[in-house]
């Protein structure tokens, strides 16, 4: 939430004056000012998530330790990759351990690369305006 505030405090307000002079509505505003203006805010934000999601750990650790089984317990339901990585890691397989480790890097490399790629299409940058 402070990135996205930080982003929202950075908006000069004479855009949203101009726009109301030229008689533009509160969606006008929001989707052709706001949007845009927070837009490297919202790919940061969308970045550090696709990250962190492929790395949930703590709570499904914390959820399956709680009774008497095997981590992804109950039913392998917080069976998630990275409680699988760690599975195999103390169980005494370190190498493929490591291997899983390495696919997991590569495919968050891809999906940053992909969403890397596509910010052109949809990440305003003021400095790099096109007249």
């Amino acid at each position: 939430m402070l990135i996205f505030l930080a982003g929202l405090k950075g908006i000069d307000k004479q855009l949203y004056e101009s726009a109301e002079l030229d008689g533009a509505g509160t969606l006008t505003r929001f989707f052709h000012i706001t949007l845009p203006m927070v837009s490297p805010s919202l790919f940061f934000n969308l970045v550090m998530s696709i990250i962190g999601a492929f790395q949930t750990f703590d709570t499904a650790y914390v959820i399956s330790t709680s009774h008497a089984g095997q981590l992804g317990d109950p039913g392998k339901s917080t069976l998630f990759y990275m409680i699988y990585l760690y599975n195999r890691a103390f169980s005494g397989h370190m190498g493929y351990a490591s291997a899983l480790a390495w696919i997991l890097f590569a495919i968050i490399m891809v999906m940053t690369l992909l969403v890397l790629r596509s910010s052109d299409l949809w990440v305003y940058y003021e400095a790099e305006r096109k007249e």
